[in-house]
């Protein structure tokens, strides 16, 4: 639950040429070396973690690239550490550590609190355009030039885009839309009876008019894809939702007409030019870019922190890199590429087809395509997982997967 409120600028460790020790990895790694001393007490799953080989595949692309990164192994490693960490290692413990039938409650009840407090600021954001917390929160280190703020005035381009306290609108709107699928999936897919459910659809109702404050488009498309996994025409629950959402459409909507524009921006280049922002001109400028460094480095890339070292007409052209695959290119080059369609297939195909998961493929989906599309800053990963993670251990897939592998090893005891 901390991850929700721990930022990027709260840090353990920021000292003038050291690489800066945030609370989020420290806290990490301590979680790690004290599941790792108690594993066998601790963990309580069996079966084997639904992304193993594209993680140890995305570890070994990774150690490559910053072995011979064009800043140095030194000067990279650092990267790589939290990477595997914040990325992975996390994942694979929630994985381990998570009984659903027994966690999910605790689960949804300090979620619900923690985005009825987050959407509550954000709305007190919206009304005042400005953001104190964050403002705050970029004190916190003393060197303000390694400090990370993303902040937009009013006046800029579309306006004011709220983050409440997420470090950028994009990954907050993303985050917002995460959790509103998430209640939402329990609810219609699996027939989730919540506890205190008038507190929880509160708080879960809270999140749809901040989607549209993040004033990006990104949480929006996001929030079109990954809702089609609660939409079943043979689900009653869904003509019912749809009911309830259109009534509360049209109370918010008086709200939410600024926002119009950046909706139909999505899909109408007109729109996109009346709101700015990217389009796909500088898309294909960036891919111009990150395919003519992989050119000088095609096999692993020029590897983490590249940018800090090199400073031409082909970095300044790769903006702030706005696709997964820019930088996927740039620092990981074509085993990179060969590393992620393998991620990308157990995704979107293997794990979501094994476990026979509605929710895992929408939820994947809207991830991949709106990571493929632009940048996702601020966007919690490891709250994207625990929900996949979620979905998958409440999939009757994954129940008769257990109960078969309970009733081998009580076979194997009586046999012997």
């Amino acid at each position: 639950m901390y991850k929700l409120l721990l930022v990027t600028n709260i840090t353990v460790i920021a000292l003038p040429g050291i690489p800066l020790l945030k609370w989020d990895m420290f806290l990490i790694a301590i979680f790690f070396l004290q599941f790792w001393r108690q594993r066998k007490v601790l963990a309580v799953e069996s079966e084997p973690f639904p992304y193993e080989r594209p993680f140890k595949f995305l570890v070994v692309s990774w150690f490559l690239s910053t072995i011979f990164a064009y800043i140095g192994f030194l000067g990279a490693v650092s990267q790589f550490i939290k990477n595997v960490f914040e990325q992975l290692v996390i994942v694979w413990m929630m994985w381990k550590l998570i009984d659903v039938r027994k966690d999910l409650p605790f689960i949804i009840k300090w979620f619900s609190v923690a985005f009825l407090f987050i959407s509550l600021y954000g709305c007190y954001e919206y009304k005042l355009q400005a953001n104190p917390l964050v403002e705050y929160e970029a004190t916190l280190i003393k060197e303000e030039d390694r400090a990370v703020v993303f902040t937009y005035d009013a006046e800029r381009g579309r306006g004011y885009r709220v983050q409440s306290v997420f470090e950028h609108a994009i990954g907050a709107g993303i985050n917002w839309s995460m959790f509103l699928v998430f209640i939402l999936s329990l609810v219609v897919v699996y027939r989730y009876k919540l506890k205190n459910k008038y507190f929880v659809w509160t708080s879960t109702l809270l999140a749809v008019p901040c989607v549209f404050f993040a004033n990006s488009r990104a949480p929006i498309l996001f929030l079109m894809l990954a809702i089609w996994a609660v939409i079943s025409f043979k689900n009653k629950r869904t003509f019912q939702l749809l009911v309830v959402g259109m009534v509360g459409f049209v109370i918010v909507s008086p709200y939410l007409a600024d926002y119009a524009a950046n909706v139909l921006s999505i899909f109408d280049s007109k729109a996109q030019d009346e709101v700015g922002g990217s389009n796909a001109e500088m898309r294909f400028n960036q891919l111009a870019a990150a395919i003519a460094l992989l050119e000088q480095s095609p096999f692993v890339g020029f590897g983490f922190k590249f940018l800090n070292g090199m400073n031409n007409s082909l970095t300044a052209a790769l903006l702030g890199m706005e696709s997964m695959w820019f930088g996927i290119l740039t620092q990981f080059g074509l085993l990179g590429v060969a590393a992620n369609l393998f991620y990308a297939y157990y995704a979107l195909w293997k794990v979501p087809h094994h476990y026979k998961s509605k929710p895992v493929f929408f939820f994947s989906l809207a991830y991949w395509v709106v990571g493929s599309l632009t940048s996702v800053p601020g966007m919690l990963i490891y709250m994207y997982y625990l929900f996949i993670i979620i979905f998958i251990k409440l999939s009757p897939q994954y129940d008769k997967r257990i109960a078969h592998g309970n009733e081998r090893q009580t076979n194997g005891k009586k046999r012997f």
